[in-house]
């Protein structure tokens, strides 16, 4: 079978990597290998495999920076496809039109340098844009919801394009129809606003030293591994208040600098970093009675 899918590939003149470590595209550099990786570079390839590999019945994960994502330390015995090749940007007036794959850091440059102005809390999130809106990703009191048109997508259900409205996208905190399976971003539409281009450099300067002060950038990891339990209780003061900072497991420790981050000081395995995370949920229960609930998606 997977001989029939390279062929495919080959023939879609699309790039492919066989029985490759995920641990070489993870933001943490945890995972074991994945049986092929698929790397197309335009929309039209990216729509061409989802429709081959749903007629193949072969597993597949479509995967972007993996900013978020944990990979498993066993192989997976699929397919998983790449989005980070898709990088078109196209500015109108104050509109932006977007790809998948392109990451929120070159896309907030883009817009500064073009007057543009609304995405600056968000150009510091490690990622893609496909990443922030399957998981709506906020910063500073900004979601990437606030700012979205419309998403175009394919449904693996029928077989077909469609372009929703931010309105018919469930975005939720840290969630949006695309989490509960709607289909797999293509493409964006993102309202800004006009602005002054020293003004809006000078907040991206600004809240890139905010992060820097209180966020391990310096370390690898996958960013906030738990969602707030309320809008006024952030995770990481739960996890601070237990004690936990600097706890680990192997070479998985929570982070001395940002106790809502989980980082890899070595060679860290997935199966250390949920433990490390297992363990951190059960002593804000015991201590606090609240359940925390992950934003890192496990693959």
């Amino acid at each position: 079978m997977f001989e029939y899918i390279k062929q495919f590939l080959k023939m879609n003149d699309v790039e492919y990597k066989e029985n490759e470590k995920l641990s070489k595209f993870s933001a943490i550099r945890i995972g074991g290998n994945a049986r092929l990786i698929a790397l197309p570079d335009s929309a039209d390839k990216y729509v061409a495999i989802l429709r081959f590999l749903g007629k193949s019945k072969i597993d597949y994960r479509v995967l972007g920076r993996m900013s978020n994502v944990l990979p498993s330390d066993d192989e997976y015995d699929g397919v998983i496809i790449k989005t980070d090749r898709l990088r078109k940007l196209l500015v109108i007036d104050n509109i932006a039109y977007v790809s998948a794959g392109i990451t929120n850091a070159s896309l907030g440059g883009e817009l500064c340098h073009k007057g543009l102005s609304g995405f600056e809390e968000l150009s510091g999130i490690p990622g893609s844009i496909g990443g922030a809106i399957y998981g709506n990703a906020g910063a500073f009191g900004r979601e990437i919801a606030d700012l979205i048109s419309e998403v175009t997508f394919y449904s693996p259900a029928d077989d077909l394009l469609y372009v929703a409205t931010a309105d018919e996208l469930n975005f939720v905190y840290r969630s949006s129809a695309f989490a509960q399976g709607l289909g797999y971003i293509i493409s964006a539409k993102i309202l800004l606003s006009y602005a002054d281009i020293d003004a809006v450099s000078k907040c991206m300067g600004d809240l890139k030293v905010l992060r820097q002060k209180s966020q391990p950038f310096d370390e690898l990891s996958l960013g906030s591994t738990f969602k707030r339990p309320r809008p006024d209780l952030s995770a990481a003061k739960l996890i601070d208040q237990c004690g936990l900072k600097g706890y680990g497991i192997g070479s998985a420790q929570i982070s001395k600098k940002h106790a809502g981050f989980i980082i890899n000081i070595g060679d860290a395995t997935a199966d250390d970093y949920l433990r490390v995370a297992e363990y951190a949920e059960s002593c804000v229960y015991q201590k606090f009675g609240v359940r925390l609930e992950r934003e890192v998606v496990l693959l």
